[in-house]
Order: C-alpha cells, then structure tokens, then sequence
C-alpha cells in the first residue's frame, strides 16, 4: 500500500500481509489498526513513515501501534524489531553483485525473518547465494512485477513470496 487511499482495497485483497509503503508519525496507527483488525499482518516500512527515524525508539512506537513488523535498510532497527517481538524483514536492493555479497555478509551479523529482494526480476539470481549464507531464509522479491507468470517464475525459483503495490494483482 503506497498510498492511505489503498486502505480498503487492501483490506478486502486475498492476501493476509499488508505492506504500508507510506504514513508519517500521526497517520501510521490509523492505518495499521483496520489492518489487524481485519486479521492481516501490517508490516510498516520504517524507512517510508515520515517523522520517524530508523532507532529502536521509532520501532518501539511502531510497536505500540500494533504493528506486526517492520521492513528496513537499517540493521539497528531490524535487531530492535526482534526484541519488541516485531518481524524483521531486510529489504536489499540488488543493483550488482557486488549489493548481493553485501547482502550475504549481512546475514552473518544479523538473521531477520525475511529479506525482501528488490527488483524482484533479479531476485532468482539470489537465491542460491543467500540460502549458503542462511540455509532456510524465507526470501521475497518486489519491484518491477507486471504479471501472474512472472510471479509463477519467482515461485518456482524458490522465493516464497513477492509484494506488488499494483492493485491490479492483489486480488490474484
């Protein structure tokens, strides 16, 4: 969900995870509670909220909101989301392989629950490399997905999940 407009839409989709790639600091428990409150997971991006930094003090008052978990860049706040009993989902952009190692090594400082592979056409790519650095590791891409093939295609490579902030294909 980029956008509060997309609140019933997402909340009447099949999928039982919404993504909230927006909000601020006033505005994020208003989304989050219909959420729940229709039995979906809100997993918040911390690095989209407005007026919240990237600490364990942000994470805490996602936490307090009703969040489910968080998605971020900032290992910090991935390791505060564990100890409020939060999912941790590391988002990574893969821009080249040298991103990848990156995002490998990470994994030996830091397990979160997932790591959200972006753009998702690259994300295949991936797998064998981060599944050495953290056998098990649930992996789900985003970014740039146009279609239920391709969607089938990052399945059969062993991504577990996407997201798609395409309306058009939440009801798929």
């Amino acid at each position: 969900m980029r956008d509060p407009r997309q609140l019933e839409r997402s909340l009447a989709a099949r999928g039982s995870i919404v993504y909230l790639l927006c909000g601020n600091a006033v505005s994020i428990a208003d989304l989050v509670r219909p959420i729940r409150t229709a039995g979906k997971a809100a997993i918040v991006n911390l690095d989209l909220v407005g007026g919240l930094s990237k600490d364990p003090s942000a994470v805490a008052f996602l936490a307090d909101c009703g969040t489910t978990g968080i998605i971020s860049t900032h290992h910090d706040a991935l390791r505060a989301a564990h100890a409020q009993g939060l999912i941790a989902v590391q988002r990574s952009f893969l821009l080249d392989s040298q991103a990848l190692a990156n995002a490998a090594r990470a994994l030996e400082r830091f397990r979160p629950d997932a790591v959200e592979l972006l753009p998702a056409p690259v994300a295949p790519r991936a797998v064998k490399t981060l599944e050495r650095a953290s056998p098990g590791l649930t992996l789900i891409a985003g970014g740039l997905i146009a279609s239920l093939r391709e969607i089938d295609e990052l399945l059969r490579a062993g991504i577990a999940g996407v997201s798609v902030s395409d309306q058009s294909m939440w009801s798929l």
